[in-house]
Parts: C-alpha cells; sequence; structure tokens
C-alpha cells in the first residue's frame, strides 16, 4: 500500500472532510427542500440528526485507543460516507432521503474529532505544526461552499449531490494510504477508562461547562440548517449566499491564524464572553434584515461566536489532567456540539414556516441565560 508523509496526509484529509462539510452543512437542507420535503421535516432530520452525531461521538471515539485504530475506523466510516451518498442517486422516495441523511450525519460526526486525534498524535511525533495544518481545512470549506453556488447556478441543485458524491470518494482514497512515519501508541493507550464519561455531569462546573460552551455553539443551529433556505426564499441567489458563507469562514481562518497575537491575554471566561455577546448580536441582526451587505459584516463576527468559543473551550480542555483530556473533548463534541445544537436547530424547525427570520431572534433570546452560567462558573486553574 503506497504511503505518504504523515502531515502532508492530515493537510489533504482536513481539505478533503472540510471541502464536503462545506457542501452538506449550508446545502444539503437546500437539496432535501429541492426533493419536495418540508422545511419541518427537514428541521426534525436536522435535529435528530444532531442526537445521532452525539451518539456516535460518544459512543466510537472512546473505543479507540491506538494509531492503527484511529485509522481504521476513519476508512470504515469513509467508505460508508461514499455507499451512503451515491445510494441517493438511484432512490428519492422521502424514507431513504430520510434514512440516508440520518446515516451521513452519524458516520460524518467522528470523523472531523478523528482528524483532530490523528493530529495531536503528529505534534508529539513530528513536531507537527497542528494549527497550520487545520487551517487548511478552513479555507477548503470556503472552496467548498462557495465552488457549490456557482454549480448551482450552472447545473442546477442537483450538482450538490454529485458533489459531495465525488469529494467523498477522495476522501475515502486518502484513508486507504499509510502515513509515514506511522502513529506510534503511548503507555495510554492500553489503560481503559474506569469510569463513566458522564460521571463528570457530578461536577457542578462541567455542566456549567457543557451549558455556556453548549449554548454558545447550539444557537448556530439555525444558521446551518435554515440560514440558506430562508435568504434563498427572500431572493438572495445561491452564488451570494454562498459568498456569505465563505465570509464567516474566511473571519475564522484570520483568527485562528493570529489567535496567540489576540487572544494570549485574555482568560477563558473572557473569551468565552466576547463569544457569547457576539452570538447575541450576530442572531438579532439575522433576525432584522436581509440585506446582503449587513449581512456580510455580521458574518465576520463567525470569528468570536465559532472560532473564539472553540478556542477558549479547547485552552480550558488543556487545563484537564490527561485522563480526563478525552473525556472533555467528548463531552464537547458529543453535547456541545452535537446534543445542544440538535435541540436548538429542533427549535428552529418547529418555528421556521411561522416566524421565519424571527427564529435567529428567538436564538438570541436563549442565549441570554447563558450570561448567568456564565458569571457563576468557576474555573479551578488557569494557565496564563
Amino acid at each position: 500500500m503506497f504511503s505518504i508523509p504523515a502531515k502532508f496526509w492530515l493537510g489533504f484529509y482536513f481539505i478533503s472532510f472540510f471541502f464536503i462539510w462545506g457542501v452538506f452543512l449550508p446545502f444539503w437542507g437546500v437539496w432535501l427542500e429541492a426533493q419536495g420535503l418540508s422545511s419541518d421535516d427537514i428541521g426534525i432530520l436536522f435535529s435528530i440528526g444532531l442526537m445521532l452525531r452525539f451518539v456516535s461521538s460518544v459512543g466510537l471515539l472512546p473505543n479507540v485507543s491506538t494509531g492503527a485504530g484511529s485509522l481504521r475506523l476513519l476508512r470504515v466510516l469513509a467508505f460508508f460516507v461514499v455507499i451512503a451518498f451515491s445510494f441517493l442517486l438511484y432512490q428519492r422516495e422521502q424514507i431513504w432521503l430520510s434514512i440516508i441523511t440520518l446515516l451521513v450525519n452519524f458516520l460524518l460526526a467522528p470523523m472531523m474529532p478523528l482528524g483532530d486525534i490523528i493530529g495531536n498524535r503528529l505534534v508529539k511525533q513530528i513536531n507537527l505544526d497542528y494549527g497550520r495544518v487545520r487551517l487548511w481545512g478552513s479555507l477548503s470549506f470556503i472552496v467548498g461552499s462557495t465552488c457549490i453556488g456557482w454549480l448551482i447556478v450552472q447545473y442546477g441543485k442537483e450538482a450538490i449531490l454529485w458533489t459531495i458524491i465525488i469529494a467523498s470518494l477522495v476522501m475515502w482514497i486518502l484513508t486507504l494510504f499509510q502515513l509515514s512515519p506511522g502513529l506510534e501508541d503511548g503507555d495510554n493507550a492500553r489503560k481503559k477508562h474506569e469510569y463513566s464519561l458522564f460521571s463528570l455531569f457530578k461536577r457542578r462546573n462541567v455542566l456549567l461547562f457543557v451549558l455556556i460552551v453548549g449554548g454558545i455553539q447550539g444557537a448556530h443551529g439555525a444558521y446551518y440548517a435554515f440560514s440558506s433556505i430562508y435568504w434563498a426564499r427572500q431572493g438572495i441567489p445561491e452564488v451570494t449566499i454562498a459568498w456569505l458563507w465563505g465570509i464567516s469562514v474566511c473571519a475564522e481562518v484570520v483568527l485562528m491564524r493570529f489567535n496567540t497575537k489576540f487572544f494570549s491575554r485574555w482568560t477563558i471566561k473572557q473569551m468565552f464572553l466576547l463569544g457569547l455577546i457576539a452570538s447575541i448580536i450576530r442572531w438579532f441582526v439575522f433576525s432584522q434584515t436581509t440585506d446582503v451587505y449587513i449581512l456580510g459584516v455580521v458574518q465576520i463576527f463567525h470569528a468570536m461566536t465559532f472560532a473564539v468559543t472553540h478556542l477558549a473551550t479547547i485552552r480550558y480542555i488543556g487545563l484537564q489532567n490527561n485522563a480526563d483530556m478525552v473525556r472533555y473533548q467528548s463531552l464537547y463534541s458529543g453535547v456541545g456540539l452535537g446534543l445542544m445544537t440538535a435541540l436548538f436547530t429542533y427549535i428552529s424547525g418547529n418555528l421556521f414556516e411561522s416566524l421565519q427570520g424571527n427564529i435567529f431572534l428567538i436564538m438570541s433570546i436563549l442565549l441570554i441565560p447563558i450570561l448567568w452560567f456564565l458569571k457563576i462558573w468557576e474555573i479551578e486553574s488557569e494557565q496564563s
């Protein structure tokens, strides 16, 4: 089997995965609507899909203890992603659209943290500059979301499915390559967890942490599921919608690249507060206007609502001892990014047809109590 330098493999993996994510996340709802599904059905599918992301993240990831196991799981997941999307070329009945959408959410969810797990191993083995490699993923997201807007104009909404299938096939082929050097396993790989992942919830500050990060990240649910549909209904062209998504991720890339310079003196709570306030403002503005120039400016806030919140979370997880770090990461991926986002998406799906753009106002209002959670949250220790 062919081998590829580990650093380049990881970069290519992030490029392929986030290209798919850049098409799937903003435009899969648009494709489903074109197949005849209602916004209520789409909202339910997205919220259940997020629940399945939670199930797969907390169910599969804790069982991966070796480098070979990480790559093997990635290979299997990528293969079934190709099969699942390709199946839709032959079956378009609503039941199959629903089943495949849910299955794909289950399959894709562990693939992002698996890339992070492999990246963390390479940081220790070859002193990989993880941040610089990860940036290629965000840039690829921009390329995916902008290219698909142009492809829709040229070839129709069917281009969404074909683009994802081709990109998924490329990603699966990449997972077949061996890494050079191979992933090494330390002593920790042979250690088993002696207590439940959810025993962490017995700790008050852990529960508050999940509510804070889950609230800020979860409020993106309405944006992920319905912003493209809402903007299209308001007459905004798909190409423009794609550029709006591209602006948000471009802002994220810039912030990630210079995060040390921007936030080296900020505390974790200050970073969460910035992400929270920016979220309240961002969703409020979304509810009040569809002016593309104003939306373009507010999309820059994604650097704070998502990226700053993510960086603060990673910093907080880094404060934990080695035994707890994997469990905190699983809680973040499964509960914060999965379960809480599912809840907000479900609320959005139920209210979208009646409220339209005002669902973003609901997101803004729901974030207000998080200010209190952040105020009473205590961090046992924080590195300067």
